[in-house]
């Protein structure tokens, strides 16, 4: 397992090397003056697992208007997402940017926001232990906890157990293939709270869409990373769910 005193540095090295070749490192150092940089999820993970990386998402503890100012005074182009993110595209990946306050878990007062511990908040606010990996690059900060639990016991689980965050996540179709995904990556189980929301949440699609698989097939096309997602694999991932001893509401769709 991962000894979070050997991994500080060289991630920074890493990150600092990638951004320079980027250009984008000092948009960096210029949010360094106004308050701290949180790196989460997937860059990180990515760097631990020696794989290169397609974005970076990053949580700034500033105010929009201070991002959005920066990024114009180096005339970098963006755009903003309908759930309010900032993404900037650079020469070889994407980044992803939030302030604290547009974070849609903390901007809805679904996950308390500490703050004296923002790293610890922050890394309870991703919705899977799979992707809870948090640095804070003022400081160096590392939180791997939850990130660790799945490595331990390859089961994927919900942080956050509150039926408002769950139904209030903006990203249904989103985080059904990201469970999908992750299990035919790595056979993980799937923790009781998993089980029931995505079971509540494919129930949802079937119910507004008529046909949740075709519509898992069409969202699926935006994520270039789930372009191998098949009808049988969300057909077996649904049959799956069906037998999950864990699951308490229990699936009837005629495959």
């Amino acid at each position: 397992m991962f000894d979070l005193n050997d991994i500080k540095k060289p991630f920074f090295n890493h990150f600092k090397e990638q951004m320079k070749h980027e250009n984008f490192l000092h948009f960096f150092y210029e949010v360094f003056m106004l308050g701290s940089v949180y790196v989460v999820g997937g860059y990180l993970r990515d760097f631990l697992n020696n794989r290169p990386s397609r974005d970076i998402d990053v949580i700034v503890d500033i105010e929009k208007e201070s991002l959005i100012k920066i990024l114009s005074d180096f005339d970098f182009e963006y755009s903003i997402n309908r759930h309010g993110g900032v993404k900037v595209k650079l020469k070889s990946i994407d980044a992803d940017i939030w302030t604290i306050s547009s974070n849609w878990a903390f901007k809805n007062e679904l996950v308390k926001l500490n703050e004296e511990d923002k790293l610890n908040s922050i890394a309870k606010g991703c919705f899977y232990n799979y992707d809870s990996l948090v640095i804070n690059l003022n400081k160096l900060h590392l939180n791997l906890r939850y990130y660790k639990e799945f490595l331990e016991s390859n089961k994927l689980n919900i942080l956050q157990e509150s039926p408002p965050y769950k139904l209030k996540n903006p990203s249904i179709e989103a985080n059904i293939l990201r469970a999908i995904y992750l299990r035919e990556l790595f056979n993980c189980e799937l923790t009781e709270n998993t089980s029931h929301y995505l079971s509540r949440r494919i129930g949802y699609l079937e119910d507004n869409y008529k046909n949740a698989i075709e519509r898992l097939l069409s969202i699926k096309e935006s994520y270039p990373k789930y372009h191998f997602i098949e009808k049988h694999h969300i057909s077996r991932f649904i049959k799956y769910l069906n037998t999950d001893f864990n699951n308490k509401n229990q699936l009837t769709f005629d495959f």
